[in-house]
């Protein structure tokens, strides 16, 4: 019998020292992409500074399940192998062709396939929240980014535009920019929302996975990020205009600079809000034990 299979079902215990092998083989292939994901969490035009907190949560998020994945049966599997070297050609190609976004996701497909080779599948599945707070901090694909910032800026300029009508402001929209009497609003990538959105959607993430054991009360607080995040931005541009009609220059200046610190907590506020209302709404009632069939 192979002594990678378990013995009348008894889990395999995870020995460290492969694993440990297998991470200096993977520093020593992966580490310019490695430097370059890192990187990009510095990048102020990358809007990815929540990747600085992205290796910790992570690892935190396998430390806490260590002794359940160290229960699970032991099923390597050799193909996995065949992903390693899959990921290390797609990082030499993706290097040639100057295709960033898939040499850091090879990364995340080598790490796949040495879980895969060294524990089974199982041991994957068990990881894929980690996987997915992993990806968090890759950056999205330049074309997807600025598709993704445009549509954000013209949403948010519409419902700054229509909200501002209904609470009484004249206002003119041309694409991205709202002329009002005597000020004009241009919404720019900066100000599309797509870091608010980007970064709450890495808290919600970490959040409903450590906070939120519930799958169907997970899902409903992972789709409402989207509209929390435009709606938040709408909100901000209003004021903006709103607080221009009387002081000009404090719109501009001291309020553009902290409006977006308190948007995000505003947003994370709305976000937690939400959890609170399915909780209370969502969960059914519990029958007193009397009256349980």
């Amino acid at each position: 019998m192979s002594p990678a299979e378990p013995v009348s079902g008894v889990p395999v215990r995870m020995a460290m020292w492969p694993w440990l092998g297998l991470a200096v083989l993977f520093a020593a292939a992966f580490g310019p992409v490695l430097a370059s994901i890192a990187g990009s969490w510095f990048d102020p035009t990358a809007n990815m500074e929540h990747g600085l907190l992205v290796p910790g949560v992570a690892g935190y998020a396998v430390y806490q399940n260590w002794r359940r994945l160290q229960s699970l049966p032991m099923r390597p599997r050799a193909w996995g192998l065949g992903m390693i070297a899959g990921a290390a050609i797609l990082v030499w190609v993706s290097t040639v062709a100057q295709w960033t976004y898939l040499a850091r996701i090879s990364v995340l497909i080598s790490i796949a396939g040495g879980v895969i080779f060294l524990h089974g599948p199982l041991l994957l599945r068990a990881l894929r929240y980690p996987f997915l707070i992993l990806f968090m901090g890759i950056t999205p694909p330049t074309f997807i980014y600025s598709r993704l910032t445009l549509e954000l800026q013209l949403i948010a300029s519409i419902l700054a535009e229509k909200t501002l009508e209904v609470i009484g402001y004249s206002v003119l929209r041309q694409g991205n920019i709202l002329e009002m009497v005597g000020e004009k609003l241009a919404v720019e990538e900066a100000c599309s929302g797509i870091k608010s959105l980007i970064t709450l959607g890495f808290f919600a993430l970490v959040y409903v996975y450590f906070l939120v054991p519930e799958k169907r009360i997970r899902v409903c607080l992972l789709a409402s990020v989207v509209p929390i995040a435009i709606a938040g931005n709408a909100m901000r541009i209003v004021i903006t205009g709103v607080v221009g009609q009387y002081d000009r220059q404090l719109a501009h200046s001291v309020f553009h600079d902290i409006s977006g610190y308190v948007l995000l907590l505003f947003s994370s506020a709305v976000f937690l809000s939400v959890h609170w209302l399915a909780g209370r709404f969502g969960s059914p009632r519990r029958l007193p034990v009397e009256s349980r069939v």
